[in-house]
């Protein structure tokens, strides 16, 4: 069984700047969307870049993202892998864990919603699927890279909720707000399970960002409705993409050091606690 760090040794002024290896972070669902932004974000940042993802086989875009990545001269790791698998995420990670020797970044970003329908109209087989792809993913990536994290006595996980499980979801349906409400607990709860041990836990929820998925969503909307999503927001914009990379890049780092347990809203205002 591991045990806890010794809080002192664990410091960030002990610990800033002295890492004798690149950082490897995972970014699960990290070709497109805010996934992508923040795989750039952290290879900016000097970090090698994991991502799990699934994407048509003899697609562009994994090499698309590992040519942007490499510029910011750091390693790129790519697997394809279903993050509702179990096994599969065992053997991503244990494959990257060979690889690199470490992992200290975990971004738990994979994640999709629905047109809303009445409760009643929901099929249970919809709200399993999204249930199982925002919320299960989360825990199980997270249980397998936690060990690798707990014997180097530091991490820092991030986990994508929304502005919909802070309040209600403006474009989503009823499975998607509660999986992304239930990350929030889970984010709070581990943080105080894993702190001993030097691994920090926090959440970032985003509010309407512009990406392919929402662009697409917002389509199906009159125009009207889209105008009035605009003008709720305090900031009278949506977000964009790096906004929130931005704030993942920065609970990654030892910038970051005394926070833990935390959700960072990052929707121009329009929700506010």
């Amino acid at each position: 069984m591991s045990q806890p760090v010794d809080l002192d040794s664990a410091s960030p002024h002990k610990r800033r700047g002295v890492h004798s290896k690149p950082r490897v972070g995972v970014v699960t669902g990290g070709l497109r969307g805010i996934g992508k932004a923040c795989a750039l974000a952290l290879a900016e940042a000097g970090t090698t870049v994991a991502i799990f993802d699934l994407d048509i086989p003899g697609s562009a875009v994994p090499a698309e993202i590992k040519s942007a990545v490499v510029q910011h001269d750091v390693q790129f790791f790519y697997r394809q892998v279903d993050v509702t698998a179990p096994a599969a995420i065992a053997k991503a990670m244990a494959e990257l864990i060979e690889s690199y020797e470490r992992v200290d970044i975990l971004v738990n970003n994979v994640g999709v919603g629905a047109p809303p329908v009445p409760i009643e109209d929901l099929p249970l087989e919809q709200w399993q699927q999204v249930i199982a792809l925002n919320l299960t993913s989360t825990f199980l990536c997270t249980r397998a890279i936690v060990p690798a994290m707990k014997a180097k006595g530091s991490g820092s996980i991030i986990n994508i909720s929304s502005q919909a499980g802070r309040s209600k979801s403006e474009i989503g349906n009823l499975p998607y707000a509660t999986a992304k409400a239930g990350i929030l607990g889970f984010t709070r709860q581990l943080a105080n399970e894993l702190g001993p041990f030097g691994i920090r836990v926090n959440a970032v929820a985003p509010g309407l960002t512009l990406n392919e998925r929402v662009a697409k969503r917002l389509e199906t909307l009159q125009e009207d409705r889209r105008a009035a999503l605009t003008a709720a927001v305090p900031l009278g914009r949506l977000g964009d993409s790096v906004e929130i990379a931005a704030v993942v890049a920065f609970l990654a780092s030892d910038a970051s050091s005394y926070i833990t347990g935390a959700t960072i809203d990052v929707n121009g205002g329009r929700f506010m606690m």
